[in-house]
């Protein structure tokens, strides 16, 4: 840094030294041919051509990045359709609990499943295939019964204090099963007819694979356009002229 003078001043020098340099590369062959207004004629010719190619490149280079974005998010769409579609698929050949749905106290309902706990006649959790369950309950001044009957014909009591849960909630829950349930006959009635739709559509999904997109065939389209457009490759034989024009010039070969 040179001693005493003011930052800005050094930081102008800097840039305009910069500047300078840069436009001796540009313009190769000394300060009179990429300075002097003697030579501006030859730098417009070279900076013509130079403009000309660049324009045309950036734009083929936009097109086709664009078209190849294009075909990229088609690819991760198909392959989030086809994951969907194997999703969907597995899940109606093996549905499990499904979603939780509610809960009170020894009883928690899923979508496909009513799972019983902690009573005294069976041990561990009874897992109940709401299609092959029925529920009902009554209620007396100071308790609520609620009755299950699995698929193998077995009954289960459960009985709830109201000082511990209040009959309300007793019956809103006995209802939400007993609506789980028309629910879940209903679902194991279309099921042969769901996983034969689920499959023909994954078939489909995979069997598109192969095919090219809508996005793909317009990747094919501007690449076979660009490849045959003639544009890029005569502004290079212009470029190439000026270049050639500025050496017969000045000795030196621009880039």
């Amino acid at each position: 840094m040179i001693a005493g003078l003011p930052l800005l001043l050094v930081l102008a020098v800097v840039a305009a030294a910069g500047a300078a340099g840069r436009q001796l590369h540009r313009y190769p062959g000394g300060r009179k041919f990429a300075f002097g207004g003697e030579h501006s004629a030859a730098r417009r010719d070279l900076d013509t051509a130079r403009n000309a190619l660049r324009a045309l490149e950036r734009s083929a280079q936009g097109e086709l990045s664009g078209a190849q974005t294009a075909v990229r998010k088609a690819d991760a769409a198909h392959r989030r359709e086809v994951r969907r579609a194997e999703e969907e698929l597995a899940y109606l050949r093996e549905p499990g609990r499904g979603g939780y749905r509610g809960e009170i106290r020894d009883l928690s309902l899923y979508e496909h499943v009513l799972v019983a706990s902690g009573t005294d006649d069976w041990s561990g959790d009874l897992q109940l295939p709401l299609h092959e369950t029925s529920i009902r309950a009554d209620y007396s001044a100071w308790e609520s019964h609620v009755y299950l009957t699995g698929p193998d014909g077995r009954r289960h009591l459960l009985s709830y204090p109201h000082t511990e849960l209040a009959e309300e909630y007793v019956r809103r829950f006995v209802l939400d099963v007993q609506n789980a349930i028309s629910a879940a006959k209903a679902f194991q009635r279309d099921r042969p007819t769901l996983i034969g739709e689920a499959g023909a559509e994954l078939r489909r999904l995979r069997g598109s694979a192969a095919e090219p997109s809508e996005a793909g065939r317009r990747l094919e389209e501007i690449t076979a356009r660009q490849s045959g457009d003639p544009r890029i490759p005569l502004a290079r034989q212009e470029l190439d002229a000026a270049r050639a024009r500025w050496q017969a010039l000045t000795g030196r070969l621009p880039r």
